[in-house]
């Protein structure tokens, strides 16, 4: 079931829609026509008298939105997490993309797809419930190579939520979307997530230096704290001395993910998030090569969440699936360049079980 509302008006008089997927179990999911975002995400509680749970950070208001450095809950682009001093070179030319934090481009720039309003189209069936949103994306936008036309669908079935992003360019160009939703299974007004365990399915990572953009190195995470291939409490590697974990105040890094082949279709499971009191469970599965893992290092107090909620760091996690940060500077990663007149092609599912 969908149903759809005003949600606000922006301050050029560009009103924002909110479109609430349903499914048979009970769970829905809001969702912004700017920025995709994801506003809430309501799963049934344990006792029945008890009101839904929302288990993603947000805010009640656009103004919340419009203030935001975070990305609550947004698609991100075009290009997802960093790259060095915003340049790139492709096929012998060098472009200068946006520049937005600490010197480098960081999630597109500071205009990008999240700060966009996008074309919506609501599909409702008995099993189903789809929300498709496009977007055209004009050559040297944030100094980006192309015209890029983009579709995000999300879809949400009786198992959780599946997103699957389309782009097609009329130039060669880099692209690498994501979803930033920062999940606490516990419900979002709920305090840290130190008790919460996860797993990822990757035997390395991408170390960084002081400005967040990879050295280079895929580094082994066995004997590290980035080793999270059984599931871990988050409070033992994040108290770690680790370089690493000083370095980002936390986990703010890309996996480099084993299931991951060339031109993958099939999604396969990649990561997993288990709330022990509640034993509400967030399973990832993704064809994207890795995931970064941020565990809401740099967030709050303001602006002011949902239900007057002051989020503090370390209240949620994010798995961003993703190409590798900088990729367009660092040629042995997988590629993150879409060739003209090519379609792009990628899917993430966040699957619950409570």
């Amino acid at each position: 079931m969908i149903s759809q509302r005003l949600f606000g008006t922006l301050p050029d008089g560009q009103k924002v829609m909110e479109y609430s997927l349903q499914n048979a179990l009970g769970m829905q999911v809001d969702i912004l026509d700017l920025g995709g975002i994801i506003r809430r995400w309501l799963v049934p509680a344990l006792d029945e008298n008890q009101p839904a749970v929302d288990i993603v950070l947000g805010f009640d208001t656009l103004d919340g939105y419009v203030a935001d450095q975070a990305y609550l809950g947004a698609v991100v682009g075009r290009y997802a997490n960093r790259i060095a001093k915003g340049q790139f070179a492709l096929n012998g030319k060098d472009y200068q993309a946006d520049v937005n934090q600490g010197g480098n481009c960081l999630h597109g720039g500071r205009d990008g797809f999240n700060s966009r309003i996008w074309q919506a189209q609501a599909i409702d069936n008995d099993n189903e419930a789809t929300l498709i949103l496009s977007l055209v994306s004009n050559e040297g936008d944030q100094g980006f190579p192309g015209t890029l036309k983009v579709n995000v669908t999300y879809t949400l079935s009786a198992e959780g939520l599946k997103i699957t992003y389309r782009g097609r360019s009329d130039q060669d160009t880099v692209f690498n979307p994501t979803q930033h939703s920062y999940f606490n299974l516990a419900g979002h007004d709920s305090g840290s997530v130190e008790n919460h365990q996860v797993q990822i399915l990757g035997s390395s990572y991408t170390p960084t230096d002081q400005h967040a953009i990879p050295t280079g190195e895929l580094a082994d995470v066995s004997g590290t704290p980035f080793d999270l291939r059984e599931l871990t409490t988050l409070q033992e590697p994040l108290l770690s001395p680790h370089e690493q974990i000083k370095l980002g105040n936390g986990f703010d890094h890309n996996w480099c993910l084993d299931a991951y082949q060339p031109k993958m279709t099939q999604a396969a499971l990649v990561a997993k998030a288990v709330e022990p009191a509640s034993g509400r469970t967030l399973t990832v599965y993704t064809t994207m090569p890795g995931m970064q893992l941020y565990t809401a290092n740099y967030i709050g107090p303001e602006p002011i969440g949902k239900n007057a909620t002051e989020y503090q760091a370390k209240q949620a996690y994010c798995f961003e699936t993703q190409c590798y940060p900088d990729t367009p500077n660092q040629p042995q990663f997988p590629s993150a360049t879409l060739k003209a007149n090519e379609d792009y092609y990628s899917v993430t599912e966040y699957k619950l079980s409570f």
